[in-house]
Order: structure tokens, then sequence, then C-alpha cells
């Protein structure tokens, strides 16, 4: 696996937690957590911790399961619970510590407990069957370790360990499984499935190639900041007006029942968050499945990487939102693939297409998360980085990428490439970035190909 593929599988994971977090908690925080239709009574805030444990792991589990907890601790934390609910709550149960164990630590260990199950059915034969096995018992996994913690530290409210299996065929926990396994199993499938997998690659690529990821960011910063704030402004006059209206009718709120009403509001911000958090991610996931879509249409068909004109575009384009931010660092490379027309005189252009295509690859990789990729000739590549660079840094990259080039072979000799790289930190034109990394390019070809030369002006 090489390094890129880890950095995706990593960015996935981590989106997986920032969306099942934000689940669980609307889920925590609403009826999508508790289902009841009568006869039947269905709990489902549980279910984020057992999707983090099958599409992610053991760590994504145990996160989603401290979550669960302390949105637990949270709502037991008021005063007009139930006094059973209360020794969930530091605050109210006369045992803190116990409390937090109970509350928090028991999910942490159902979240650990989970994950380790699900890593273990996916090694098995038939693993769809195994994880559908485990879904199932994840109701009892938690009420395992939630009534085995209660009759450790809070005996007197007589329950224990083996309550969590006393009622395994009532038609509640029959329904709340068979729900567990329906919606689990789906999405196991659904990860695993060809067209998701290409969805995601489209996604990841979108990340990549974004031209305006930093106007992005700063947007989804301001988004984020102003829902939150407004969410807030919106609770507290929520509150201060129903105070307002029931002092219309001479009723009036004890501390107690401002703080349950605030304590509400709470909730309900964190739940209203939630929501929006959950429809910024897809909308990012949209915008960046839509901008490689845009870019596909732009791409080589021989290589994937950009045509001539739409690269010095997307160049053009880069350099100007660059003054616009205020950078003027800027970094072109051209890169040619030595003797290139031996390759196909000799072995037929279909060898040096694939010559092409894995070249292509190899730039991609070294590359496209640090600027703009395009082919501007037969054999010729360029790329245009925009961040500021060093020439430690910049040599890394490139020695990095003549290594992978010396690897790819044709059917009797290898491959190797020559480039020249010219950058700046004042202001430069498309041109000049273009003239000089040409003439970079030309000298490491008259001193015998395979090699590169670097100018870099302060």
């Amino acid at each position: 696996m090489n390094f890129t593929v880890k950095i995706e599988k990593k960015n996935k994971r981590l989106y997986l937690v920032e969306v099942l977090i934000a689940i669980e908690l609307l889920m925590s925080f609403s009826f999508l957590g508790y289902l009841h239709a009568e006869p039947i009574s269905i709990t489902t805030a549980y279910i984020p911790v057992l999707l983090a444990g099958a599409l992610g792991g053991m760590p994504e589990a145990v996160i989603l399961g401290a979550v669960f907890g302390l949105a637990s601790m949270w709502k037991a934390s008021a005063s007009y619970v139930m006094p059973f609910d209360q020794l969930f709550s530091p605050f109210l149960s006369g045992s803190p510590a116990e409390s937090l164990i109970l509350s928090v630590g028991a999910r942490i260990l159902f979240g650990l407990a989970i994950g380790l199950l699900y890593a273990a059915a996916r090694r098995l034969p038939h693993s769809g069957f195994w994880i559908c096995i485990v879904s199932f018992a994840g109701r009892f996994v938690h009420s395992f370790f939630v009534y085995g913690i209660m009759g450790l530290f809070f005996p007197e409210a007589g329950y224990h360990v083996w309550d969590a299996f006393s009622s395994f065929t009532s038609l509640n926990n029959v329904a709340a499984n068979l729900f567990s396994v329906v919606v689990v199993y789906f999405f196991w499938r659904l990860e695993k499935s060809t067209g998701w997998r290409d969805y995601w690659e489209k996604v990841e690529r979108g990340r990549k190639i974004s031209l305006e990821e930093h106007y992005n960011k700063q947007f989804i910063f301001a988004l984020a900041l102003t829902s939150v704030c407004l969410s807030i402004a919106v609770a507290v006059y929520f509150v201060h007006r129903m105070e307002y209206a029931l002092e219309q009718s001479d009723i009036r709120l004890s501390d107690v029942d401002y703080s349950n009403l605030i304590h509400l509001q709470i909730q309900f911000v964190i739940g209203i968050i939630s929501m929006l958090a959950l429809v910024i991610f897809f909308l990012i996931v949209n915008r960046r499945y839509t901008s490689f879509v845009s870019y596909e249409a732009k791409i080589d068909a021989v290589t994937g990487l950009l045509t001539r004109k739409n690269f010095f575009d997307a160049c053009e384009k880069v350099l100007e939102d660059s003054k616009a931010g205020r950078k003027q660092n800027s970094c072109f490379i051209m890169i040619d693939v030595d003797y290139f027309k031996q390759i196909n005189d000799r072995y037929g252009h279909p060898e040096g297409d694939t010559v092409l295509q894995k070249v292509a690859q190899e730039l991609r990789t070294a590359f496209e998360d640090s600027g703009v990729t395009g082919r501007i000739g037969g054999d010729e590549f360029a790329v245009l980085l925009t961040e500021p660079v060093s020439w430690e840094w910049l040599e890394e990259k490139l020695q990095f990428f003549f290594e992978r080039i010396q690897a790819i072979k044709t059917k009797e000799h290898g491959v190797s490439c020559s480039a020249g790289a010219f950058c700046t930190a004042g202001e430069a034109s498309m041109e000049v970035l273009y003239q000089e990394a040409d003439k970079l390019l030309y000298r490491a070809k008259q001193k015998g190909r395979n090699r590169y030369e670097l100018q870099i002006n302060d």
C-alpha cells in the first residue's frame, strides 16, 4: 500500500467518524434514537457505534461509544428525569465517579467490544453472515456492560449483568436487533460495492484537484460559525420568550424550571448543529464529486491529466487567486520522457501509451496534492505549485518521482525522465514560469538526461 492510498484511507475513516458523531448526537437528542409505535418501542441510539465498528474499526467504535455515553450523561443530568436515569448523572446520583463510569465507561467498553467482534467477523469465511450476527447481538453487548457496571456500583437499583438477556425474545428486543442488522448490513455492503468505491474515488480526486479549496475552507468555516451563533441565538430567544409567555399566564418559573428549560435548549442546539454539520458535509462531498466530473471532461484520454489548454487555463486561475490572496509564491515544473520516440518506434504506440499512463500516475502520486498537473505535449508533462517550497522539499519530491519512474520498464529497457523546475517568491506570469522551466529542462537534457535542474529565486 503506497503513501497516497494510506492517506486516502485515513481521510475516509476520519470522514466516517465525523459523520457518525453528528448522527449519534442527532439521534441522542431527537426521537430518531428512540422510536415508539405501539406495541413496539425501539432504542436505536447505539446503532452509530455498530456502524463505526463495522465500517471503520475498534478505535472508531470506541470514539462513538464515548460520544454516546456523554450524550446519555447529559440527558440524565436534568432534574425532571426518573430516579433510575439519574444514576447515569455524576451531578444527581450522589456518586460522581461511579456514574461517570456507568454512563461513559460502559459505552466505551461497548465500543471496544463491538470493534473487536466486527474485526473478528471480517476475518471469518462468509463475513457478511457474521457481521449480521454481531449486529444482532449489539443490543445485548451494550446491555451487558451497562447492567454489569450498574450491578457493581448501584446494586440498590436491582439490576445485574444477567438482566441483559432476561428479555431476549421480547418483541421490542427482536425488532430492535433486526433493525440493527438491516441498517449495518446495508451500509456494510454499500461500502464494499464497486459503485460506492468509484464514487468515493471521484470525491477524493475532486478534493485533490479543487482549484478553490482555500475559498471552500474559509466559506465552510464562516458558515459553520454563523450556524452555531444563530442556533444559540434562537435557543436563548426561545427560553426568554417562553418564560415571558408563562408569566403572562401567571405561571412563574422556579430556578429549577428555568434550568430545565436551558438544559433542553442545549440539547436542541446540539441537535440542530449536528444536523447542519451533516448538511455541510454532504454539500462538500457533492461539490467535490461535481468538481471531478467537470474536471473529467477536460482531461487527456490517455493519461487522465488535464490537456494543454485546460492545464494552462487552470494555472492562470490559480495564479490569479494567489494574487488576490496575496500569495505570490509559485513553482513550475516541466518533465519530459527521455527518448520517448524510440519507445514508440521500437515497441509501438500502445506500449508508448502505457509508459505515458504510468508516468502520469507517478506524477499524480508525487504532486497532485500540492498543485495542478497536466500533459502539455506528446511526452511532456507539467506541474504548477503555488505554496512556498524549499529546495530540500522540492529535491525530495523530484527524487521520489525519479525513483518511481526508473521502476517503470518497457519490454527490454527502463524508462527515465528529465525535468526543469523554476520557483519564485515574487510575482510571475504563466509565460515567464513556462519559459524559465523550459530552459532548465533543456539544460537537464544537455547534461545527459535522466536528471533535473532546479532554480529557486527568493
